[in-house]
């Protein structure tokens, strides 16, 4: 026999940004049910990523629409603040601030225009200057350096604390559970070890289920033309005392993690795939070694895992990989959204709640006169 529980809104997907979300709407007085796939939070992609909590300052860079890089940009640092600001204990203690260097001349001047139209902070030197903070980095392919606000964040910390406090704020969590629609304001949560149900009866959903999206989304019969991407890092010894990285594509961005591990990306790496598998491509891994090399003395591949993380975006053609958040109406009473990256994730679940409290107002907050022309 099956349960009936009633919310006002369900979230689907509990990653950073279906945490986030339900918190938030939590915190608004809303009735709130988390329901994930899995028996832990935020299993996938939210817990595979670098560990980067972004202040714009790459992305600003990277995204060769102008408009499309300042938006992401701006999105990132709503993000970075509110994170900070909520987990401060996340964050990774670094010997001083991340380092960014330059290649191209051309893309200094273009990053450095987009920072100043975004308001990203960051404080242009020499490459020479950071030779001392960066003594086994190559730097004779820099002709300008950066120093810049973005920082390892501790995901562990930063999820173990929107679970502690969504569940503070009342939110009811369904772990090890699979949502199916049954309507778009009815779905059932099926414990995945027992196959016992649960029927969800709510006034909105949020899917915030990354790549499971497209099933969900297919069945309500609202398909997105979801893409899945596969990304490849690294991972081994401490390489250096601060996170660095390039703005150039193809080469690689280093932060550290506690207890003295460093993980190793390489910007603009992701390949289009068909299923969302992690397994490793030694082709892709060989790639993000010769890009270490480029940049690290010494040899340290042999000593360095590599593992893949799977990301999504709702983009289709023959575009890269897009890393601005998205939010999309699939019924009167269903959204789907993707945070792009982490650090978007506040400004995702920030809208979404506007939205869905525009439209579930009650009569104990009164009017504004524009709404009642509405």
């Amino acid at each position: 026999m099956s349960r009936e529980v009633a919310s006002d809104v369900v979230v689907v997907g509990a990653g950073v940004s279906g945490l986030l979300t339900s918190l938030k709407l939590a915190q608004v007085g809303l009735r709130v049910t988390l329901v994930e796939r899995s028996s832990t939070i935020a299993p996938a992609a939210s817990s595979r990523n670098e560990g980067w909590l972004h202040a714009g300052t790459y992305h600003a860079s990277a995204i060769a629409d102008p408009h499309e890089a300042v938006q992401v940009a701006r999105k990132c640092l709503y993000g970075y603040h509110q994170i900070r600001n909520l987990a401060p204990e996340s964050l990774e203690w670094s010997n001083g601030l991340a380092i960014a260097l330059v290649a191209e001349p051309v893309r200094s001047q273009q990053a450095e225009g987009r920072w100043e139209e975004a308001q990203v902070r960051f404080r242009r030197v020499r490459p020479r200057d950071v030779e001392p903070a960066l003594p086994n980095v190559d730097l004779s392919r820099a002709v300008c350096a950066y120093l810049v606000q973005d920082v390892g964040i501790d995901i562990r910390l930063l999820y173990r604390r929107l679970l502690t406090e969504a569940l503070r704020s009342g939110v009811s969590i369904e772990l090890d559970s699979e949502f199916h629609f049954v309507s778009d304001t009815v779905g059932e949560c099926v414990r995945r070890h027992d196959g016992a149900v649960s029927r969800l009866r709510y006034r909105r959903a949020v899917l915030a289920a990354g790549h499971e999206i497209n099933r969900l989304s297919t069945q309500l019969g609202c398909p997105v033309p979801l893409r899945l991407w596969k990304s490849h890092i690294l991972y081994g010894p401490q390489l250096v005392d601060r996170p660095v990285f390039w703005l150039d594509p193809l080469e690689v961005a280093i932060v550290n993690h506690t207890p003295s591990v460093s993980v190793v990306g390489m910007t603009t790496d992701a390949i289009e795939v068909e299923k969302a598998d992690v397994e490793v491509e030694p082709s892709r891994i060989a790639l993000v070694q010769e890009a270490m090399r480029r940049t690290i003395v010494g040899e340290h591949g042999d000593r360095f895992t590599a593992y893949a993380c799977i990301k999504v975006d709702m983009r289709s053609g023959r575009v890269p990989l897009s890393v601005n958040s998205e939010i999309r109406r699939l019924s009167s009473a269903v959204y789907c959204v993707s945070p792009g990256k982490l650090t978007e994730a506040p400004f995702v679940a920030d809208r979404v709640v506007h939205q869905i409290c525009d439209e579930l107002l009650d009569g104990r907050i009164p009017a504004r006169p524009w709404d009642q022309a509405r």
